[in-house]
């Protein structure tokens, strides 16, 4: 049984890379840009965001992120901002166009909600349990291979 949870975690997570690069495919940007725009949206509105703390945050070079950020400006997907507290750093501020990424992944929301329905409460604490286990394990693994 943990061999078979184990090979459907791994397929889930070769779908969600697969998903991300359709979506990217489907709005005419990059998969590293549609990846990075959807971390973005999951932050609070009012969280400042400069480029080398998304730097830090995703594991990318400053170098890769100022490229992203420049396709992501591009398509309007996001603009630069001076810090209104520190007028020598920059922020990022997601625009309105920006939605088109979230209303990309909404047929996998409903559907995953659909799925979510047919379990019971318990089960579903069960399966909520699992997945934050594995991201914290996941972000255990990627801190320990960013410190190689």
């Amino acid at each position: 049984m943990l061999q078979k949870i184990m090979d459907a975690a791994q397929k889930l997570g070769l779908s969600t890379i697969s998903l991300n690069s359709a979506v990217a495919r489907s709005l005419e940007i990059h998969p590293t840009d549609a990846w990075i725009l959807t971390y973005m949206q999951d932050l609070p509105p009012d969280a400042p965001l400069t480029p080398g703390d998304l730097a830090r945050i995703t594991g990318l070079t400053t170098g890769a992120i100022t490229g992203v950020i420049d396709r992501l400006e591009a398509h309007g997907y996001v603009r630069r901002e001076r810090d209104p507290v520190d007028r020598r750093k920059v922020i990022l501020v997601p625009t309105q166009e920006s939605v088109k990424v979230a209303n990309a992944f909404q047929p996998l929301v409903e559907g995953c909600m659909d799925l979510c329905l047919k379990y019971s409460p318990n089960e579903l604490n069960a399966l909520l349990t699992y997945l934050e286990g594995s991201v914290a394990v996941a972000e255990e693994t990627i801190g320990r291979l960013r410190q190689i």
